[in-house]
């Protein structure tokens, strides 16, 4: 048999997924086990995905290599597959949200201490707002990631930008402390449902080749620039207008590409028989999204409240939450070996890890963003 598949290319793969928080929905198995001919069914126990699984039965079917119709030109797949117009909106509305997800941080870190006596925060409670946004949106990642592999990336991320719109507005109209930590909490919660959605819209949308580097590139360098940035506008519209103003402001230009995102983001739905409802119930790790959430929440809890103080880490609710947090971690790989073991679906299986180019990317985005957020702290001093 002389028919060739195209080359997988892994090291790729993991570089777009893990630059943007590692989408859940990865898969990196290789074809390591052919077929007689005529047998076409596959299962989880094989290791084979299902587009595997569709290749190995597009070759067993195919007649010798004789009986073949001569080659057609090779398709350039490096070529946009939509017009410029559509692509350049992709990329505005796509690193436009990274932008003003790192804005409202920015914004918040200059204007907290006005902030703070506008709304009546309280000295002990002075660092929630920054907190429960990292909180929520570091929890429910993973979460958000692995539903819009069911119900379509686009769906999820137009949801989340709208959401998005919403709680900005609410930001800017809070007049308690408890509103502004709870708006910032909602935040949180939006963005997580854009962000993990962003390489399934990039891939799909741009080939290989130069538009779907500069659309990562665009996508990564907005987050560094919107809190430059909301750092700046913070200070000026405190000064100034007021810095309620600020978030109007940015709920007015997310809107602007929620509407874009409507017309320029693909549709993308994977094929198959069972209904949604059915998917988000067999075909998604709950318990192992669980597992990292509740870890995740729990170790991000206990850093934020031991940031006044690193003696609060004696406390014994303290050592409690992180221990139940350092356990959940631990437990983790050992989910995921189970679910690989039985055939079910895992969120991100161990052999993941194996890969150099993975693991190493992984590395160092957490690397990275260690950094930034150590700028980001200092800024505040």
């Amino acid at each position: 048999m002389d028919s060739k598949r195209p080359p997988s290319d892994p090291a790729n793969t993991a570089l777009q997924a893990a630059a943007f928080q590692v989408s859940p929905a990865i898969e990196l198995q290789p074809i390591s086990a052919s077929r007689p001919v005529g047998a076409t069914k596959t299962s989880h126990h094989d290791g084979i995905t299902p587009a595997a699984s569709d290749l190995l039965a597009n070759e067993s079917t195919q007649p010798p290599s004789g009986d073949r119709a001569p080659p057609g030109p090779v398709p350039d797949t490096t070529k946009l597959q939509v017009s410029k117009a559509k692509g350049v909106t992709v990329i505005v509305t796509l690193a436009g949200m990274s932008f003003l997800n790192t804005m409202g941080s920015g914004i918040l870190t200059a204007a907290l201490p006005r902030i703070s006596r506008d709304v009546g925060l309280s000295e002990a409670l002075i660092l929630w707002p920054a907190a429960v946004y990292a909180l929520a949106a570091g929890c429910l990642l993973l979460i958000f990631g692995a539903v819009a592999d069911v119900v379509g990336p686009k769906r999820m991320w137009v949801t989340g930008s709208f959401l998005f719109i919403v709680f900005t507005v609410a930001v800017g109209l809070a007049q308690t402390g408890l509103q502004l930590i709870l708006f910032r909490t909602m935040l949180g919660v939006a963005i997580s449902m854009c962000l993990p959605t962003a390489v399934s819209l990039i891939t799909n949308t741009f080939p290989r080749g130069t538009w779907r580097n500069v659309a990562f590139a665009m996508n990564g360098m907005g987050q560094p620039l919107g809190y430059a940035l909301g750092l700046v506008l913070g200070g000026i519209f405190t000064d100034t207008i007021g810095w309620r103003w600020a978030y109007h402001m940015m709920a007015g230009i997310n809107l602007c590409l929620s509407l874009a995102s409507i017309w320029s983001l693909p549709s993308i739905r994977q094929a198959s028989e069972k209904k949604w409802t059915r998917r988000l119930v067999e075909d998604i790790d709950w318990v192992g999204a669980l597992i990292m959430s509740v870890a995740l929440g729990l170790l991000l809890y206990v850093l934020a409240m031991t940031s006044s103080s690193y003696r609060m880490l004696s406390d014994a609710p303290n050592i409690a939450l992180l221990s139940i947090s350092v356990f959940l971690l631990a437990s983790f790989p050992a989910w995921m070996a189970f679910q690989t073991r039985k055939g079910r679906p895992a969120l991100i299986p161990n052999r993941l890890w194996r890969n150099a180019a993975f693991t190493s990317v992984c590395l160092s985005v957490f690397f990275c963003w260690a950094a930034l957020n150590g700028i980001q702290y200092f800024t505040t001093l």
